[in-house]
């Protein structure tokens, strides 16, 4: 065990730019790229879940199906790592706290359709995250589509422990089915 040699893995970063985001130095999405011992390419992008994820963003862009990949340095990557986590913070709630509320159309307030948060951020923006199992929170606008109609049902507002009982109940029944 001692004479093992420590292979560190080598990426390749590159920026994906559109025409929204068309600069490099503030690209749409960062992407890295590992070739395995194999020879089996992987692509990576830095998603918003704050994490390095598998993904085709960098593969559209070289086909110029989505964006164009323009070749960065390790130091391009963190920097937009780094941006894309202050974003978030800004975006948690100002306060730390999150409101809670159940979506019913078809279910009931025991099994809802939907659990949301919804909470005002430092920058005084009004999000929205909805519960989707094995993703956990993740953006929605259900209540904006509700408030204009766009939905039918009601919304009730429910307290954390009851959110994280139902989610609980959910990722219960998901494993059981799965």
């Amino acid at each position: 065990m001692g004479d093992e040699i420590q292979v560190e893995q080598q990426y390749e970063y590159f920026a994906i730019v559109t025409d929204a985001r068309p600069l490099v130095d503030e690209p749409f999405l960062v992407c890295r790229r590992q070739v395995d011992d194999h020879g089996r390419t992987h692509d990576e992008a830095f998603t918003m879940r704050l994490a390095w994820e598998p993904s085709t963003a960098l593969r559209r862009a070289e086909t110029g199906e989505e964006g164009e990949a323009h070749r960065v340095d390790v130091s391009a990557a963190t920097r937009f790592e780094q941006l894309q986590r202050a974003r978030e913070r800004r975006m948690e709630p100002e306060d730390g706290r999150y409101n809670y509320a159940a979506w019913i159309y078809n279910g009931s307030l025991d099994d809802p359709d939907a659990v949301i948060r919804f909470w005002t951020s430092s920058q005084r923006f009004l999000m929205e995250e909805r519960y989707a199992a094995e993703l956990g929170w993740v953006d929605s606008y259900l209540r904006e589509d509700w408030q204009r109609g766009r939905y039918d049902g009601k919304i009730e507002p429910i307290d954390k422990a009851t959110a994280d009982q139902i989610i609980e109940r959910w990722e219960q029944r998901g494993t059981e089915q799965g």
